[in-house]
């Protein structure tokens, strides 16, 4: 058995459609898989991410970023491949983990996934007005910020709205900017280096790093860095070959990413000291991105520092509003949730859903405003640990339906390795909070996710039960 087909790959797309009211068959590899992307958004993670990382792990960025990318997202994106083989569906750890694991934690962990994906549409949305206020200096201030990005948010809702197709594509042209910035950057860092005596075996080196325990908190920011590469579950039921265009599409999206960061975190020390950027401190002007743009570039093309990091943004608010609609939908289809959320409208969108994300997201934007940046980081963070953790269980205990024991044994240890990461991550986002003030904020917001979704799972049991026992 080859290895891809351990984790039933399905290479010839033996799965040609999935019973569906959304626009089935009309979107590719390509435009999943740069919708997926633009979840990640590349631009900003680098904008507010890869000082963090270079303060933890100095000349030794692109190692942690390896080895979070082979260990644990690799196997984790191993796992979501067999569970997508196993359990399509647009709603991916909703349906992952009431197949099985049990129906009440499917609601829990559904309704934790929403939850992860209405706090990034919101979010970004902020962070896109942050960047388009340093652009254009005229449109200064906190409420013009929130009028910004309750704009952003409602914009974006009728391109939503207004199918899957153009979603896509919207996606696709903004990521192109992105890429090109911060890859390209990178790039020039390492054929034109402006800082000399630098080593990339050293840079990969495990003992310059100081050993396991100097590369470890890394290696856990480097994970959060890769993540939401799963997103491309969430167009499942729209893929043309259903079932292996997502599975492609998790490892491109998983493996560019990686690639994207990479090409920044060694580049980047070549054009400014690393000592130097790991001072950085983002305050919406680009932060490492803009220094570098400033050796590289001339003058009149800095703004596209800012400008790259605004398109961004805009990519991961219109994609998490999209996630967080497809897994409403797919759990109201099957009773966990009221019916209404499953109604699509004449282009086969869940517009109801899609409406009803953009409307917390904007009562957020106005609640929680640039002010609470950190409030959202805690919410994203756990409530997606929460939902991988899930889904690497999900993935234990399909090996051990499907596989001989032998063989479910020896893919089982990774997967728990990978769960033990992950509940580390948890553990650091109260215990170690990037504010102080915000002590142990991730875990209280953890504990209220899980109750808000037993209580949804307990009123609505008698339904889901119902709509299973007709559908058998």
């Amino acid at each position: 058995m080859r290895f891809l087909e351990l984790f039933g790959y399905d290479r010839h797309g033996v799965v040609k459609e999935i019973p569906t009211t959304l626009n089935k068959g009309t979107l590719t590899t390509k435009e999943i898989t740069l919708a997926a992307l633009g979840f990640n958004a590349p631009a900003w993670v680098t904008a507010s991410s890869m000082s963090i990382l270079y303060s933890i792990s100095g000349h030794a960025a692109p190692l942690a970023i390896l080895i979070a990318y082979f260990f644990p997202m690799l196997m984790l994106a191993l796992g979501l491949i067999l569970l997508t083989r196993e359990a399509p569906s647009a709603a991916g750890i909703f349906t992952f983990t009431e197949r099985f694991l049990h129906s009440r934690v499917g609601t829990i962990l559904g309704w934790t996934y929403t939850l992860a994906c209405a706090a990034v549409a919101p979010m970004t949305a902020v962070i896109g007005a942050q960047y388009l206020q340093v652009l254009i200096p005229g449109l200064h201030g906190e409420v013009m910020a929130e009028i910004i990005g309750t704009v952003m948010l409602v914009v974006f809702c009728i391109v939503s709205c207004r199918g899957v197709e153009l979603t896509a594509k919207v996606a696709g042209i903004f990521l192109t900017f992105e890429i090109a910035v911060v890859a390209g950057l990178g790039i020039l860092g390492i054929i034109n280096p402006q800082v000399h005596n630098l080593s990339i075996a050293d840079m990969y080196s495990l003992k310059e790093a100081g050993g396991v325990a100097g590369i470890g908190p890394g290696v856990l920011f480097g994970v959060w860095m890769l993540a939401n590469f799963d997103s491309s579950i969430n167009y499942i039921e729209e893929a043309r070959v259903p079932v292996r265009t997502v599975q492609r599409s998790m490892l491109l999206v998983l493996t560019s990413a990686f690639v994207i960061y990479t090409l920044a975190a060694i580049g980047w020390q070549y054009a400014i000291p690393v000592d130097t950027l790991a001072k950085i401190v983002e305050s919406g002007d680009g932060g490492p991105i803009a220094a570098v743009a400033k050796v590289y570039l001339p003058s009149s093309m800095l703004w596209l520092a800012i400008f790259v990091v605004v398109t961004s943004a805009i990519a991961g608010l219109q994609i998490s509003m999209n996630s967080g609609a497809r897994t409403l939908y797919r759990m109201s289809c099957e009773g966990h949730l009221p019916a209404i959320f499953s109604k699509v409208n004449a282009r086969k969108v869940p517009w109801l859903s899609t409406v009803t994300l953009t409307a917390v997201g904007v009562l957020l934007v106005w609640y929680k405003p640039l002010s609470k940046i950190t409030w959202y980081y805690d919410v994203v963070t756990i409530t997606l640990v929460f939902s991988y953790i899930a889904a690497l269980a999900s993935f234990v205990r399909l090996i051990f339906k499907i596989r001989s024991r032998k063989v479910a044994c020896i893919l089982m240890c990774p997967a728990v390795l990978a769960i033990a990461v992950l509940l580390y991550i948890a553990y650091t986002a109260g215990a170690t909070p990037v504010d102080p003030s915000d002590l142990y904020n991730a875990w209280y917001i953890g504990g209220a996710v899980i109750i808000s979704g037993l209580l949804i799972s307990l009123s609505r049991s008698h339904q889901a039960v119902k709509l299973h026992t007709e559908m058998s």
